[in-house]
């Protein structure tokens, strides 16, 4: 279900909503809470760079999520489950298909061109993915480290944050199996409003096809192919329409395509065991997730095992390693969602509605109506096909030595391996197939790749209580880290249409494209960190790290990395301790960091410019074998970004630990910034790498913890957590105050993205909608001539008629469209975050989490590509029920008269356009009609869930049994007329945020699952 807000400002809702939602108490007691009763948690630990702390002593800027908090959500990977859960921690998935990418950026990302992935650490080695690869139930913890001390031990990659996890190990004791399964069932949760009626639809294509001269291939398909000059076959037309298609049968395409249930299972097993000197764990976990749409699934395998050993007093041994395989049918994306709104919703005369769902009717639509592009759905999605296969062995191994009294010895190795596959393939039925059968026929594709990586860490550890009061903790570390990738693809065209064996055998295909690509890079590091604490009370961090890249050439090499920390627990302070307002406030820390982090997210080798093969034709003859450069001009002085940080943290807990907030204010500046410039032709080139350019993140983040009732039998506490985040770009190019990322094509729903100097990431721009010329924006002469008022604006280009498009003036005399493109929204949302309330009662449990998002635009590309541009093509309600008309039923014909133009459109000043051929190129260009309010509160999971006693359960031996449902994706409240206003479109979500073009509907999720432990 979503909740549609009619209101143009969404943002004043949020503020009431998240109060209502979340129901603080603040420390209110219930009567069985007496004075004496102190909550005490357990010391928490957090995992950081190279080693772990108490939460207590932390300097820097880290939030957590625990396994429990994990092992809520019922989901398909880690990332699904983590959405939300972490303050400054930013999750946008592509779209709802399985398999789907996502965007993860941390305190808004820290670069404009160049990645902004965060390192992922897993068990003290950097993984890929990580959160899409790792089992969820496998994972301990995951700590972000956003702050500049946190994060500066990682050096050259640590400036878009780390996220650190820490995956289950064994335990001493008995041996303990766990089984965890769940089963989802999966529908559409949102459909689109489309014009769903067979008379209004044929009415509407008839209006089209009168205004843009195809009344011939309107007859062809809705009238029997009744030739034009008919008698009567204009005054008739309304009446013909109203008799053949008032009762006749429309065809609901997203119910057909959509309309199912997808099914999801996941089970796992794990098996934890261990004696006083060595414990494993093992788990094995298997997952599919059936989507709504036909050929659309993916299955997930994964196995893990960890030993941990003290082979002899003073030497531990660790032992970790993973296998994963994935297979996703589809391609983990679907861009077709467009042909499945635009289908036609009757084949007329021409074709049964059986005809029209089960058969390839593109040839026919297109044939009569060149600009019609909308293949069957259901016969494509057949007869096109994508398979994405990929595996991932990971192998870590530690050993750990006490050294003397205060030393302690750690080195450890990596190794991680990953392949991948990706196949597509199109038949005699596809699009593709029956737009070019000679030259492209039945064609398919296939791709490969495979990588490894392996790295050492050394790292020697000293820790030493000085007294009573003197805590000192030293590291000192060197890392080597390689990695090396090579992939192939070929594009095969002209199968055999017979005795075709598909991908299976192509020797009988033609190759028409080829590639190979092998690239390698290294990273040497030395790195230190010194931690000092004076009697719980002043805590001083100090970290160095020193890094060597091959992605940069001679003399640019290496980076140097420092950062500095300090923190003060006011609440240790003699004189806040036994004082009045201890009893009400627990803990006070205050905390200060900053430091210099770095990026190389960048290809390889761009200092160098590259040599690649090709063919020089001499004598008229191909086959001569030449060299040129590539088109990128190497940069030997190109190096690394660097990100200056700083961050201001204040830790609060009231009421004997009831309540805990946690606030954070930073300043991230970017400078020395890696972009891809353009040269000027005459250079023989055509980009290359510089270190330009500045910007800033700045922002705010609030964690909220809290127990707001408590008795012997009832709990309900709160998390929450808000962050937000305004970007700023500070410098370009030399003489260059903006750039421009284009998202989108013409039929696509094209908008320009801008980053200027000055103003905020993700700035659309485009041109100012203002409605329609209407009948009182012209006087009309005797002949019929029609001529805008005075003060009336004027089109770029030619005479407007009453329901052409008006765009506001952007000339200097405020009277004329120009075609000059203003910001037209930013698709940036203000603040991000989420609450989620847990309660229980005696065996019962029952968790709501809601996530939101207030004040990021979306535009809309997919409203804009299904603007009316082609005949036969559905178009949404809002246009099939309210576009201007021009065609007088009488007559049969268009009217120019503003008397009967007025009376046709008597509320004109609320239509939308017509469908005229000017019209149809108009709505080709980026407006601001698309932008809509993308601000949502969303009702991400309710979980209902029943433990049974312990004494039942004694007599069928197991220590735990639990059973729960799930509904993933209840409602969200919403002023976005799309599918889903949490959607990322586009590449590069830092300077292309908000952009929605035909992305898979997210589903609403039964789940009934199950946990057992033996």
């Amino acid at each position: 279900m979503s909740i549609k807000i009619k209101q143009k400002n969404f943002k004043p809702l949020i503020a009431p909503l998240f109060l209502l939602a979340s129901g603080f108490m603040f420390g209110q007691k219930t009567v069985s809470d007496t004075v004496k009763d102190k909550t005490k948690d357990i010391e928490e630990v957090v995992v950081i760079g190279y080693g772990k702390v108490k939460k207590s002593d932390l300097t820097g800027s880290v939030s957590s999520v625990s396994a429990k908090d994990l092992a809520a959500t019922p989901a398909m990977n880690a990332l699904q489950a983590l959405q939300g859960r972490a303050a400054g921690l930013n999750i946008v998935t592509a779209g709802g298909a399985p398999g789907a990418t996502a965007n993860v950026t941390v305190r808004g990302g820290a670069s404009i061109t160049q990645g902004t992935e965060p390192l992922y650490i897993v068990d003290g080695f950097q993984l890929d993915n990580a959160l899409n690869i790792i089992n969820p139930n496998d994972i301990e913890s995951i700590d972000v480290l956003k702050g500049a001390s946190a994060i500066a031990i990682y050096g050259a990659r640590g400036s878009n944050g780390i996220i650190v996890i820490k995956t289950k190990t064994g335990k001493k004791g008995r041996v303990t199996i766990n089984y965890n399964s769940f089963m989802s069932f999966d529908m559409l949760s949102k459909k689109l409003d489309m014009v769903s009626n067979s008379e209004q639809y044929v009415k509407y294509q008839y209006e089209m096809a009168q205004l843009q001269g195809k009344t011939t291939q309107w007859s062809n398909v809705f009238d029997n192919s009744l030739g034009v000059d008919s008698p009567g076959f204009y005054t008739g037309v309304y009446n013909r329409i109203n008799n053949r298609y008032a009762s006749a049968s429309a065809l609901d395409w997203q119910e057909k395509m959509l309309g199912g249930t997808g099914l999801t299972q996941n089970h796992n097993v794990s098996v934890s065991a261990g004696t006083d000197k060595t414990q494993t764990f093992i788990s094995y976990n298997y997952n599919k997730q059936d989507g709504l749409l036909q050929n659309f699934s993916e299955t997930r395998n994964s196995l893990r095992a960890n030993i941990n050993s003290e082979l002899a007093k003073g030497i531990r041994l660790d032992f970790s390693s993973m296998f994963t395989s994935n297979s996703t049918n589809g391609g983990g994306a679907y861009s077709g969602m467009k042909k499945i709104l635009l289908q036609p919703i009757t084949g007329g005369t021409l074709f049964t509605q059986d005809q029209l769902f089960e058969t390839q009717t593109f040839p026919d639509f297109s044939a009569l109506d060149s600009s019609f592009d909308t293949e069957n759905p259901y016969v494509e999605t057949r007869a096109s096909t994508q398979n994405r296969r990929a595996r991932t062995f990971l192998a870590n191994v530690g050993l750990e030595f006490d050294l003397l009294k205060d030393f302690t010895f750690r080195t450890a190795g990596s190794y991680n391996w990953t392949n991948s596959k990706s196949m597509a393939f199109s038949d005699k039925n596809s699009r593709a197939y029956l737009t070019d059968p000679i030259n492209t026929g039945i064609n398919g594709s296939i791709g490969n790749s495979e990588a490894y990586r392996y790295q050492v860490t050394n790292t020697l550890t000293y820790n030493k209580t000085l007294g009573e009061k003197h805590k000192i903790t030293g590291l000192i570390g060197n890392e080597i880290l390689y990695q090396e990738s090579e992939s192939n693809s070929m594009r095969l065209i002209k199968f055999p249409s017979i005795l075709n064996y598909g991908l299976d055998d192509i020797s009988n295909a033609t190759v028409a494209d080829k590639d190979a690509d092998r690239s390698s890079y290294s990273l040497i590091s030395y790195f230190a960190r010194v931690n000092y604490n004076y009697d719980n009370r002043y805590l001083l961090t100090g970290t160095i790290r020193r890094d060597g890249s091959s992605k940069f050439g001679p003399g640019n090499k290496y980076g140097v990395f420092p950062s500095v920390a300090a923190a003060w627990r006011v609440s240790e302070e003699g004189f806040w301790k036994g004082s009045k307002i201890d009893k009400y406030i627990n803990d006070v820390k205050f905390r200060f960091e900053y430091g210099i982090v770095g990026n190389n997210s960048l290809p390889n080798n761009v200092f160098r410019t590259n040599v690649v093969g090709t063919d020089y034709p001499m004598n008229n003859t191909v086959g001569n074998l030449a060299l040129v450069t590539s088109s990128v001009l190497g940069n030997r002085w190109v190096q690394w970004e660097e990100m200056r940080s700083t961050n201001i943290g204040v830790d609060l807990a009231f009421f004997n630990n009831r309540i805990k907030l946690t606030s954070e204010w930073y300043n991230n500046n970017v400078s020395k910034m890696l972009l891809e410039t353009i040269l000027p032709a005459s250079t023989g080139y055509k980009t290359t790498f510089k270190n330009i350019g500045s910007m800033k993140n700045t922002g705010m983040e609030f964690t909220l913890n809290s127990i707001n009732l408590k008795s012997e039998n009832f709990r309900w506490s709160t998390d929450a957590n808000i962050g937000f985040n305004k970007s700023k770009v500070l410098s370009l190019e030399d003489g260059i105050t903006s750039k421009t990322f284009g998202a989108g094509s013409n039929r696509a729903g094209m908008v320009t993205y801008y980053a200027t100097v000055g103003e905020e990431l993700g700035d659309m721009y485009g041109y100012v909608y203002q409605g329609i010329y209407t009948t009182d924006d012209f006087t009309q002469a005797a002949n019929g001539t029609l001529t805008l008022k005075p003060g009336v604006v004027k089109p770029a280009s030619g005479t407007p008629k009453p329901g052409d498009i008006k765009f506001a003036a952007d000339n200097a005399a405020g009277d004329q469209f120009t075609r000059k493109m203003v910001k037209i929204g930013n698709g940036t949302p203000d603040f991000i975050g989420g609450i989620s309330n847990n309660f229980s009662y005696k065996g019962f449990d029952l968790a709501v989490f809601l996530k939101f998002s207030v004040g990021g635009d979306v535009y809309n590309a997919t409203k804009h590509s299904m603007s009316p541009y082609a005949m036969f093509q559905n178009v949404p309600s809002e246009f099939g029920d309210n576009y201007y008309r021009v065609i007088d039923p009488n007559t049969g014909q268009a009217t120019t008269n503003l008397a009967r133009l007025k009376e046709l459109n008597p509320d004109e000043n609320s239509r939308l356009w017509s469908l005229s051929t000017t019209n149809s190129s108009y709505i080709t260009y980026p407006s601001s009609y698309y932008v809509e309010d993308g601000s949502y509160l969303r009702i991400s999971m309710v979980t209902l869930g029943y433990s049974f006693p312990k004494e039942f359960l004694s007599h069928i031996k197991l220590t735990n049994a639990r059973i729960y449902a799930t509904v993933n994706n209840l409602a969200t409240i919403t002023g976005y007329s799309g599918f889903d206003p949490e959607v990322s479109a586009a590449s590069g979500v830092t300077v292309t945020p908000g952009y929605d073009s035909s992305s898979f509907p997210r589903s609403r999720s039964y789940v009934l699952g199950i946990n057992l432990t033996f």
